[in-house]
């Protein structure tokens, strides 16, 4: 009976060793778990670091892929099928930016630029998911690269302006659509010659493109004899002075023109003038015809602050109704914004 009673505590008592011991593998174990546990979160944050380095990481075109496939003719792009460019709403420009953003940076391309309004053949409902898919399977099919698609954060649109209206003419004259209430995708397409960048805006019906081009200076120095030779040859000389904007007052930067017909005039003191202005269409017929006309006013004043005799002097303003470009388009507006001389 006595063996059996100790026989019976060895076993009770290697079960109890066992059941600890296997209690303390299963605790280490635990422990284990947790430094592989902390291990990981470790990596993890390490991981974020490379996320976070890569996202301030600013935007280079070295970074895109050159497309070897056929793009196309500038635009580049067409509506879809079933769709057409409003032509009312539309613009193209020569030389002008639009600003892409790939998520962290913001980045302005110079070149030529195109602004689609896009609209349904027929008046018919806008179909967004047609119009999405077709773009961007198209723009994907020649190489461009999507950098960002959906809506900028509100903190840094904001960064655009110190007011509501600021904010908008950033848009305005950065975005072909409205980038600060709807979402808007982005796509870079670089080719052995070209730089590309496109804006699509699905809420906004609009497509921007811009093709990089280096700014060309083709404005030249106008001399005194150049206003001669015009006036000589065809009668008149045209010129392009700046005023502020709808006002009669001569920017400073119109200055050197007004020297050189100073000059002109000095060299030539049998020569008599009229100053004519002339303005686009924008504003009402009356409200042009009077601004051309003090427009005319004040180059005659600037000239004879410049000791030129008055009574050589004439100034005439034909506001709106003698254009030479068609005001349809700015180039052409601008061009019909202008001074002429003519011989008297």
């Amino acid at each position: 009976m006595k063996r059996t009673y100790l026989i019976y505590l060895f076993v009770i008592a290697t079960f109890v060793s066992c059941k600890n011991e296997k209690q303390t593998n299963y605790n280490d174990h635990q422990a284990e778990g947790v430094t592989e546990k902390e291990t990981y979160t470790l990596t993890d944050n390490e991981q974020t670091k490379n996320i976070i380095h890569s996202r301030t990481k600013t935007f280079s075109w070295d970074d895109i892929s050159e497309s070897t496939v056929d793009i196309g003719a500038y635009p580049y792009i067409t509506p879809p099928k079933g769709m057409s460019i409003d032509k009312d709403e539309s613009k193209s420009y020569k030389f002008d930016k639009l600003q892409l953003f790939d998520g962290n940076t913001f980045f302005v391309v110079d070149g030529k630029v195109e602004r689609m309004r896009i609209i349904m053949d027929g008046d018919k409902e806008w179909e967004h998911y047609l119009f999405d898919k077709s773009v961007s399977e198209y723009l994907k099919s020649i190489g461009a690269k999507l950098i960002f698609d959906g809506k900028i954060p509100y903190e840094l649109t904001q960064k655009w302006g110190d007011s509501p209206n600021a904010i908008y003419e950033h848009m305005h004259e950065f975005y072909a659509g409205d980038v600060v209430n709807g979402p808007i995708s982005i796509y870079v397409l670089k080719t052995s010659n070209k730089m590309i960048g496109f804006q699509v805006s699905s809420d906004s019906q609009t497509i921007g493109i811009v093709e990089m081009e280096s700014f060309k200076q083709t404005i030249e120095k106008i001399t005194a004899n150049d206003i001669l030779d015009d006036i000589n040859n065809k009668g008149y000389a045209t010129l392009h002075i700046n005023f502020d904007t709808g006002k009669s007052r001569i920017k400073a930067d119109s200055y050197g023109v007004i020297n050189e017909i100073a000059k002109m005039m000095k060299a030539n003191t049998d020569l008599k003038i009229s100053i004519e202005g002339h303005t686009d269409n924008t504003g009402d017929e009356i409200s042009n015809m009077k601004l051309s006309k003090n427009r005319a006013k004040s180059v005659l004043i600037a000239l004879i602050d410049e000791d030129i005799d008055e009574s050589r002097l004439k100034s005439e303003g034909f506001g709106q109704i003698k254009p030479i470009e068609d005001n349809s388009t700015e180039e052409g507006k601008a061009k019909n914004r202008r001074v002429e001389l003519r011989k008297i």
